[in-house]
């Protein structure tokens, strides 16, 4: 589900549930002047909860904070009902920032508050919420679950505005699930309510485009041009951008199907063209679904449109430029997946520790009603005698066996929460493979670019010789034994240089397979210069051969009597290369912004210490904050832009380091100035 579609739906929700002042600058204006006057009351509590809501789309970190001032107060003056608003504005504004975990949590905590007095409707739109979050996060069963609540629960109050847009998000599941027949069947549904309402429940044309890609799923290419192009013509009038660029994407994909679809060649004869014709229209809309949606700056439409545009142009017999959009495609949709597993995690992290405090909640709650049953009947017990003394024996057992049942309860729940756990894990260590598949794509880049050089010399060198073979011969046809003898003198020459760099490739060969010799990642004598400076060329070659004008100076600084160190090589190799790769970051960054004169360096040094190895990797680049440092082991912490940086690699080697080698990974930086990474590690010396 596209972002901002999940947005004007969790938009839709509110305005249909909650009832809300005009929104605006002016109306903002207005109840940010009253706030001074107000008492901490009631109408203070409404009067942040307006205020939230009025900064939620033109400022969310506004809005959070104010609702978050009045979830205090009306926590303070035990007012459930708009404690439950306030998580629900806290779960729209998250969610517009994309910060589901968030979300989640907020709507979660909403839910339990107008479960407990009995709200239907905030209920209903609460659990719909809960179900559009998972949605995004593509947890099609959760997502599905919820929609289904929160519909049989607005077709039960008679909220048909909420069933429009429940409906809809039911079909959307189906149809990212292939359930294409049921999708269908809710689209129409959703589309043919909405018309009885006026369709006031949501905008015409997301209708109109939802049936018509169900209508295309199913092969229907007649019935679908009909609704995608109604689709679109409304969406351009309405200049609803959301749903534009969701028409411009799937007309596209129509397109492309009438021009490859030999069943469908009688459309084709409709549409006036031939395959060619058709297909250039197919380009026409995609190229336009980009534009928008690069404008809006949603992956979702982005990574969807790239990846129609190169199916397209694959169809027009356009290889090259079929994978620069395959290429922008993956790109994309890998972006969306960091994002989606770094969410996920979050949120399965978030919901366990929601449904163990709702466990141990409820459990309290039970062992409290037994204790206060028990302290009753022991005063009446007092004062009524040994008669009775049965009633107070039958309320004990009572309280055992309610206590037995919370037991239970508390049980099951673990078993829940154990499973959940363990995918958390699971979900980890796939990231965590991503991390060190991303690891050996630089090291293999580094490699591929350091063993180019001498395999050129001895391409070159060996061109140069087969033609002095072809003049050798000449002249020795020719008799001329005096030119024959100088150009055999150039031949060996080039028979040496070839030699020497034909020794250079093998030596690399050598040494990478030296530091891979072992999968077992057992501790083995390593010469740390060696392998410090061998990754330091790696990664600079590595990254010249993404950047051809990124230039550095590199220093080395090593301890020459420093011996074998036993080490695992190929994990502190990684450790290494995620340093160097930093570096170069930080001082590229840097130079980008400072004048001409600054010159990029790059240090490594290694030296023992106190019975430590002691390896040094700082660059003059731009520099760590406090702030940063405070928090840059931390696993899915970057500073980096999105999809430059997972956020695993200083994780990773900090575990490496620590856990693996017994040492310590430490940094020191001035913002501005410089950045020092200092590995110890035990000399566990091997001369």
């Amino acid at each position: 589900m596209p972002r901002l579609l999940l947005v004007f739906l969790l938009l839709v929700a509110y305005s249909s549930t909650f009832a809300q002042p005009k929104a605006g600058q002016a109306r903002l204006d207005s109840l940010l002047a009253e706030l001074p006057r107000a008492k901490p009351d009631t109408n203070r509590v409404k009067l942040l909860y307006w205020i939230s809501y009025s900064y939620s789309d033109i400022n969310p970190n506004e809005g959070i904070n104010y609702a978050n001032q009045s979830l205090v107060l009306a926590r303070r003056l035990t007012w459930k009902k708009r404690m439950a608003d306030a998580y629900f504005i806290l779960g729209n504004i998250y969610a517009i920032k994309s910060n589901y975990p968030q979300a989640l949590t907020a709507y979660l905590s909403g839910l339990k508050i107008a479960e407990e007095i009995k709200d239907q409707k905030g209920v209903s739109v609460l659990t719909g919420c809960v179900g559009i979050i998972y949605h995004y996060l593509a947890n099609y069963p959760q997502a599905l679950a919820n929609y289904e609540k929160a519909l049989k629960s607005a077709e039960e109050l008679g909220n048909k505005g909420d069933v429009v847009i429940w409906l809809n998000n039911v079909g959307e599941v189906y149809s990212e699930q292939g359930e294409y027949a049921k999708a269908l069947d809710y689209h129409l549904k959703s589309l043919k309510l909405n018309e009885a309402m006026g369709f006031r429940g949501a905008p015409k044309e997301m209708n109109f485009d939802n049936v018509g890609l169900a209508y295309l799923n199913l092969a229907d290419y007649s019935k679908a041009l009909a609704y995608l192009q109604d689709g679109l013509n409304l969406s351009k009038a309405n200049r609803n951008k959301r749903t534009l660029v969701t028409s411009y994407n799937n007309l596209s994909k129509l397109y492309l199907k009438i021009a490859t679809d030999s069943n469908a060649t009688f459309l084709t004869t409709l549409l006036r063209g031939d395959k060619a014709s058709t297909l250039k229209k197919a380009s026409a809309y995609i190229d336009s679904a980009v534009v928008l949606a690069t404008e809006l700056g949603d992956l979702d439409f982005l990574y969807r449109a790239y990846q129609t545009r190169s199916q397209i142009q694959e169809a027009l017999g356009e290889p090259q430029a079929a994978f620069a959009s395959f290429k922008d495609f993956i790109k994309t949709k890998e972006l969306i997946i960091n994002q989606q597993n770094t969410s996920n995690i979050a949120a399965a992290t978030l919901q366990y520790d929601f449904d163990k405090k709702e466990t141990a909640f409820k459990f309290e709650q039970q062992l409290s009603a037994v204790q206060l049953q028990q302290q009753k009947q022991q005063r009446t017990y007092l004062l009524g005698g040994i008669g009775l003394l049965g009633v107070l024996l039958g309320l004990l057992v009572f309280g055992y066996t309610q206590k037995q049942k919370a037991n239970t309860v508390i049980h099951q729940k673990s078993l829940q929460l154990e499973q959940s756990l363990a995918e958390l894990k699971a979900t980890q260590t796939q990231l965590i493979q991503k991390e060190k598949m991303a690891s050996l794509g630089e090291l293999t880049a580094g490699i591929a670019h350091e063993i180019q050089n001498p395999l050129n010399f001895v391409n070159n060198f060996s061109e140069v010789s087969a033609e002095l073979v072809t003049e050798l011969k000449d002249e020795l046809d020719r008799g001329d034994t005096q030119e024959a003898k100088a150009i055999a003198d150039d031949l060996a020459q080039n028979l040496q240089k070839i030699h020497h760099h034909g020794g250079r490739a093998s030596a690399i060969v050598k040494g990478m397979l030296e530091h891979s010799r072992t999968g077992t990642g057992e501790k083995r004598p390593t010469d740390l210069n060696a392998l410090a400076d061998e990754y330091l060329k790696i990664a600079f070659h590595g990254l010249r051969a993404k950047d051809k004008d990124f230039n550095a100076d590199l220093k080395t600084n090593f301890q020459v009597d420093l011996g074998r160190i036993e080490v695992v090589p190929q994990e502190l190799g990684r450790v290494l290369l995620n340093l160097y790769n930093n570096a170069f970051y930080a001082v590229n960054e840097k130079q980008k912004l400072s004048p001409a004169e600054y010159e990029p360096k790059v240090t490594v040094s290694t030296r023992q210490v106190n019975g430590q190895v002691e390896i040094r990797v700082s660059d003059n680049g731009t520099g760590i904050t406090d702030a940063v440092r405070a928090k840059i082991f931390q696993p899915f912490f970057t500073t980096k832009p999105t999809g430059e940086g997972t956020g695993l690699g200083l994780s990773l080697s900090y575990d490496i380091i620590t856990k693996g080698h017994g040492g310590n990974l430490i940094v020191d930086s001035v913002p501005g100035q410089f950045t020092e990474f200092i590995i110890t590690i035990p000399a566990n010396r091997n001369a």
